[in-house]
């Protein structure tokens, strides 16, 4: 892609350029050449100048993220309330049944969810968009997460996924159970993930697998041959081509980078005699080159803790306050190179949840009694 320097200077070597070439055309006495030449410069010129006034049109780029201070971060809870970083709730979304993810681009934020009218679509800035699609099934719409590419809104509707008015269904479909956040968009390729039943399980003794569409098309990610089950519970897409998918396999949390497994560590060695997972990454993200995983993890007494592990390392996020049953890191977001986390937890002495927003590793919000299911950074 060309800047405005490149351009002018192209230009000038245009200019260059043509200067020399009446030099020589004066050279030649055939007047039929010399007016040949002419007008063929004229025409090098004139497209010349246009390039220099398109790029003059548009300003130099600058930094595409805004300081900290000029920053709006908006956490979304179930009920369709939107609360920003000072915990002041900014937005009731009208006719909300049922709010399940809030994404951005630019200053625009987009909230999927199920609304009370019984229609599909989602809220631009908190105000109503209806998809005008034709369904040809009499069921209830469950909308389980969108993305956004271009102009293109995408929602996930199991069996479909929605592109703005176009029904994209999923292939072989028919076990497969989403996870909380399980689309991602970019460059306009569709990835949806979660779990399944595979081919090869029994209905005596059936076992989730990890699921993954691309563009609508179904396949198991790979596991260790010793392991029977795994499921995938977050994704991030980023350069058309590229995944990073987070969840668990057997019971420790995982990533698939690209489709190739990795599996992590918890803070420290478990043993329970249940089937449940010591620990899950229900959240992933990538920045300067490093994958962050939000989740949980089991402690000693069986209660789950909220943890984010940076390049398979996990670190606790817990409030230390008293009376905490458990706790579980929700969603993860980076922008530029800060590092934000919202954790939920559940206070058994005042018998409700209180979300905490994190920067960087500390506090900066807490919001008693919400239940947020997750916030992005415009």
């Amino acid at each position: 892609m060309y800047t405005f320097n490149m351009i002018i200077e192209h230009f000038f070597k245009i200019i260059n350029y043509t200067k020399k070439m009446i030099t020589f055309v004066t050279l030649i006495s055939t007047k039929n050449i010399y007016h040949m030449y002419h007008s063929f410069i004229k025409i090098v010129l004139a497209i010349g100048t246009l390039m220099l006034v398109v790029s003059c049109s548009h300003d130099e780029p600058g930094s595409p993220f805004k300081p900290l201070e000029e920053r709006r971060v908006l956490v979304l809870n179930y009920d369709g309330e939107i609360y920003d970083q000072h915990g002041e709730m900014v937005m009731q979304l009208p006719n909300c049944t049922y709010a399940t993810e809030i994404i951005s681009d630019g200053d625009d934020y987009f909230v999927s969810g199920v609304q009370s009218k019984d229609r599909v679509g989602y809220w631009k800035n908190g105000k109503w968009n209806t998809l005008h699609v034709d369904f040809i099934d009499d069921v209830d719409h469950w909308i389980y997460g969108m993305g956004k590419w271009d102009y293109y809104i995408f929602l996930l509707d199991v069996p479909n996924v929605l592109k703005n008015s176009g029904i994209f269904p999923l292939e072989n479909c028919h076990d497969f159970i989403p996870a909380d956040h399980a689309l991602s968009v970019s460059e306009g390729k569709c990835y949806v993930v979660g779990r399944g039943f595979g081919d090869g399980d029994t209905d005596e003794d059936p076992y989730y697998k990890p699921i993954l569409y691309t563009n609508y098309k179904k396949e198991y990610l790979p596991m260790p041959q010793d392991v029977v089950t795994g499921e995938c519970h977050a994704i991030y897409s980023y350069d058309r081509d590229h995944t990073i998918v987070g969840g668990f396999i057997g019971r420790m949390p995982a990533v698939w980078v690209d489709k190739q497994y990795q599996i992590y560590e918890t803070s420290k060695p478990l043993s329970f005699d249940d089937h449940t997972p010591y620990g899950r990454i229900d959240a992933i993200t990538l920045c300067d080159g490093h994958i962050y995983g939000a989740g949980w993890e089991r402690d000693e007494s069986n209660h789950l803790v909220a943890t984010v592990w940076k390049d398979g390392i996990p670190v606790n996020y817990c409030s230390g306050e008293t009376g905490v049953a458990s706790s579980q890191a929700i969603e993860i977001y980076t922008y530029d190179k800060d590092l934000y986390v919202l954790t939920s937890e559940y206070n058994s002495e005042l018998d409700y949840d209180i979300t905490y927003l994190w920067l960087n590793g500390e506090i900066i919000m807490s919001y008693s009694g919400i239940s947020a299911t997750g916030f992005t950074v415009l």
